[in-house]
């Protein structure tokens, strides 16, 4: 990672890390990638305060090296890549900051594929960002960019999402957050004027400030009381750009990335359309999903957390199904990135084929108990490189026999060190959680 680009693009405070001059900077950069051609870029962005700014930023960028800027306005981080992908493209930019609240924001770039931006382009970006002078071409009178307004082309995605329903979606009552975010222009538009979902909606009306605000998929708490209250199906809850997906049964129980990945799996093995019988996760995926795909016949790669690295072994091994237990689930002959409401279509489609709820479906997955702790630490890469505590970890890891686990790693984007632990009971996790954090706290770095 850079100095700039971390996992999942540009992220930061709005007009303190991520200012309207960096937008202009990565705008100029794109607008003229590689060596001076003219390129056409989409650009859209969720709900937050700060988009438009950005968004005027990066237009002009783009538009001051000689490239087109086509604007969907607010819409969701998937379309980008589905339309980058299915149009012609140089690159796609979604601003948005996902989960995190309102007064922060990103910048994620797509390549003309959907994918996520290269490291090598990146890197590119962050040298001329870095650099005094402003030594890319600036071409006069006619070779100017232009805008153009490109609104509609987002119908092309919620089209295409939708042709991957099946079944009859009226007979399932639903309740929708959409954060107050990018689903809140999507999400009506898809279940239930194309889909016909017996579903209503809630948290769609924002304001720029309101975003992940006590709501969506970092914020359950609302939509399980309402589901329970409201006798409802299913719950079904987005975060900020639509980019994950988590769901609530009936009972109000929280149904998480894990669980959802399971349920499609086991669905597409049924089917005969889960390649290999296997599926990617990531490290921070509860031990209990590993257990049950093992008792299952299903297996499993394992990756570092981000989606990117979610998506890259699904390519590197042709497998169909891979995600995050955040929410993040990949359907790799469908989209090569994680779609909320493409998930979201997938789950209803094995309701619907079953016939059986979110409950029924998850009744033989246990999840293990979790606790994760962050540590605030002054040298992180130190920590991780201390042989006594690589020893305690594993002593104390031996101590649960195969009935839990111990993951401590860094922050990829702070000086933080994060502790989680998985055992039978939480009594055991905190136990075990409490004696890490106190022992690297003793570390003297």
């Amino acid at each position: 990672m850079g100095k700039y680009f971390g996992t999942d693009g540009v992220r930061g405070i709005a007009n303190d890390k991520l200012t309207s001059r960096l937008a202009y900077r990565i705008g100029r950069f794109l607008g003229q990638y590689p060596n001076g051609k003219k390129t056409k870029i989409l650009i859209g962005r969720d709900t937050r305060l700060s988009g438009s700014m950005l968004d005027c930023a990066l237009i002009s960028g783009v538009t001051s090296s000689g490239g087109d800027v086509y604007e969907l306005g607010i819409t969701t981080t998937p379309s980008i890549s589905y339309l980058v992908e299915n149009g012609d493209y140089d690159f796609g930019v979604m601003i948005s900051a996902s989960h995190n609240p309102f007064f922060d924001n990103g910048i994620k770039i797509f390549s003309p594929n959907g994918e996520k931006c290269p490291a090598n382009i990146e890197a590119e970006i962050e040298k001329y960002i870095e650099s005094d002078s402003d030594y890319l071409p600036l071409p006069k009178n006619a070779g100017l960019g232009r805008l153009v307004i490109a609104q509609s082309e987002v119908e092309k995605y919620l089209d295409y999402v939708s042709s991957k329903a099946k079944g009859d979606y009226s007979k399932i009552r639903a309740l929708i957050d959409c954060a107050n975010g990018s689903a809140s222009v999507t999400a009506k538009r898809v279940f239930i004027d194309r889909l016909g979902l017996n579903a209503d909606i809630i948290f769609d009306e924002f304001d720029g400030i309101n975003i992940n605000n006590n709501c969506g998929s970092t914020h359950l708490e609302n939509l399980k009381m309402k589901v329970k209250k409201g006798g409802y199906d299913i719950g079904i809850a987005f975060d900020g750009d639509a980019d994950r997906c988590l769901f609530v049964d009936e009972d109000g129980n929280d149904v998480d990335g894990d669980m959802t990945m399971y349920i499609n799996a086991m669905y597409l093995k049924k089917v005969g359309k889960l390649k290999d019988n296997k599926i990617v996760l990531t490290v921070m995926s509860n031990l209990g999903l590993k257990k049950v795909l093992e008792q299952k016949g299903l297996s499993y790669e394992e990756v570092s957390v981000g989606d990117k690295y979610v998506q890259a072994k699904l390519k590197e091994k042709h497998l169909s199904l891979g995600g995050e237990q955040s929410g993040h689930v990949i359907f790799n002959e469908d989209l090569n990135t994680g779609d909320g409401m493409l998930t979201a279509i997938h789950t209803l489609n094995v309701i619907c084929a079953e016939n059986a709820s979110l409950k029924q479906l998850n009744a033989d997955f246990v999840k293990y108990p979790q606790v994760l702790q962050n540590v605030g630490v002054s040298n992180k890469e130190a920590i991780m490189e201390n042989e006594d505590l690589k020893n305690r970890i594993k002593n104390l890891e031996d101590g649960l026999n195969g009935d839990g686990r111990i993951l401590v790693r860094p922050s990829g984007t702070e000086q933080l060190v994060r502790v989680m632990v998985e055992a039978k009971s939480i009594e055991i996790c905190k136990s075990i959680a409490d004696e890490l954090v106190s022992f690297i706290n003793g570390l003297s770095y």
